[in-house]
């Protein structure tokens, strides 16, 4: 009988609650200077490494676009913004890595945030060292929707892919983690994801805590 080993997951929006942050920042920022950035665009980079979020934006927004300018002056927006506001974790996510835990359930995580702000997030609510295998967004040639985070994440391990599930709040995350050949569970966020995209999803959760009973589930059958 197949059973699951490891889970490996993204970070923002489904572990730590940061898109929200992403999103006022962006947004704040989009106001106080007048980018006219639409906020589909800011939604739609959700998942994405920096690289390729600039390269949507200038595709957007135009070639003459000063996206380094912009992202400073979101960096320096979320600087102050997090020291009146400390991120979270996402519901269930102690629950669910204390199960894992106890039941030698291996955890990786692909991030498509760069290793400097990941690990600052992750230091931030006590999940850093947590993880058997960690791949950031800036140890990759191609990003998320492109496999090769997963393939990353996952080559360490001796586990078949039906011995693994990933899980991702963003479209381009689950066409990331589908292109590896891996099952995605999605547990929606803010990043937006189309119905096509959805579909692709081996199931959909409310929270990472649902995630017990589904691999109980799983390993029973």
């Amino acid at each position: 009988m197949t059973k699951i080993r490891l889970c490996v997951f993204d970070m923002d929006g489904l572990l730590i609650d940061s898109e929200s942050v992403w999103l006022n920042n962006a947004l704040e920022c989009n106001r106080k200077y007048g980018y006219g950035i639409p906020e589909e665009l800011v939604l739609k980079t959700m998942g994405n490494n920096n690289e390729e979020t600039r390269r949507r934006f200038l595709e957007t927004m135009g070639a003459s676009f000063p996206y380094d300018e912009f992202i400073r002056q979101v960096v320096i927006e979320r600087r102050e913004y997090l020291k009146i506001h400390p991120l979270e974790k996402k519901k269930g996510l102690d629950e669910l890595f204390d199960w894992l835990e106890d039941n030698d359930i291996r955890k990786a995580l692909a991030t498509s945030t760069g290793r400097v702000h990941a690990i600052d997030s992750l230091e931030s609510v006590n999940i850093a060292d947590r993880f058997d295998h960690i791949v950031f967004g800036d140890d990759l040639k191609e990003s998320k929707p492109r496999p090769e985070i997963y393939l990353k994440a996952i080559s360490p391990f001796p586990y078949e892919k039906d011995e693994i599930l990933a899980f991702e709040d963003s479209g381009n995350g689950i066409l990331s983690a589908c292109g590896a050949g891996l099952r995605v569970v999605y547990i929606p966020d803010l990043a937006y994801v189309s119905e096509q995209t959805k579909e692709k999803s081996f199931t959909t959760l409310n929270d990472l805590s649902e995630a017990i009973k589904l691999i109980e589930k799983l390993n029973d059958d």
